[in-house]
């Protein structure tokens, strides 16, 4: 199927618009996920074990290579203590690094037996991180999906206006 003219205005708005719902649904959703975890109050916690593993896998290019960080800690909040490994709520995407190195630098900032200060959930204590980070790249990301919703609508209606 060829698209000309009008028809290709139409479909490339509607395409834009619904790209741009996209990203803000979901900049929106990541953002609600973490917007409370700042000021969820902190417990005592201690690193049970902090290591870095290797995994691999084949791809169509060849081995291919990654090192996760991975951190367990337990916590206590009121009469029940808890384990948890997981670093924050901030970011979607796993904390899986292409580079030793880099994993490497998260683990060593959290030593087995080291004291530590963990956030967690008041209304569901069992959810907990270690990490509180502040995204900058959430309002820019934001922004894009904004300016797409914007911009295929007016697509879309000059699609439209221009139909014969």
């Amino acid at each position: 199927m060829v698209f000309q003219g009008t028809e290709f205005l139409i479909v490339l708005g509607s395409g834009v618009f619904c790209l741009g719902v996209l990203v803000v649904s979901w900049i929106l959703l990541t953002r609600r996920r973490g917007h409370g975890t700042p000021n969820w109050p902190r417990a005592a916690g201690e690193i049970l074990n902090a290591k870095v593993v290797p995994f691999e896998r084949e791809t169509s290019d060849g081995i291919e290579r990654t090192f996760t960080p991975l951190i367990t800690y337990r916590y206590r909040v009121g009469d029940h203590t808890y384990t948890s490994k997981r670093l924050n709520f901030i970011s979607d995407d796993t904390p899986t690094k292409r580079d030793r190195a880099a994993a490497t630098s998260v683990v060593i900032r959290y030593p087995t037996g080291a004291a530590v200060k963990v956030f967690y959930n008041p209304a569901n204590p069992k959810q907990a991180a270690l990490e509180v980070p502040r995204p900058a790249a959430h309002r820019a990301v934001l922004l894009y999906g904004l300016t797409d919703v914007v911009m295929g609508l007016a697509i879309l209606v000059l699609g439209i206006v221009l139909l014969p």
